[in-house]
């Protein structure tokens, strides 16, 4: 039997910027798929650490690792930081919930 743990990653609705496009989530340096705004992304993943970003055409978050135990679930949230941060590349903020 395969033990696989759970990454699920929510984008609210909250935010009018970029409302029409889909943030890519990379988990180890591969795009595992995409988020839009008001929805979630749930992807199983063999248990142990982990590098996640999310990423919008030439920029995206800071990496973040995480850790999955086997059979748990790590929630995390993607939203964009401002308009301040829009010339960088960090400028999607992802976080632990």
């Amino acid at each position: 039997m395969t033990v696989i743990a759970t990454l699920t990653v929510e984008r609210p609705s909250g935010h009018w910027i970029d409302r029409a496009r889909a943030y890519q989530i990379v988990v180890d340096g591969a795009v595992k798929g995409v988020v839009r705004c008001g929805r979630e992304l749930s992807l199983a993943l063999p248990p142990g650490p982990h590098t996640v970003r999310a990423r919008l055409d030439w920029t995206g978050s800071d990496p973040l690792p995480v850790h999955l135990g086997p059979g748990a679930t790590v929630r995390l949230r993607v939203e964009p930081r401002g308009a301040r941060h829009a010339v960088g590349r960090r400028y999607l903020r992802l976080t632990k919930i």
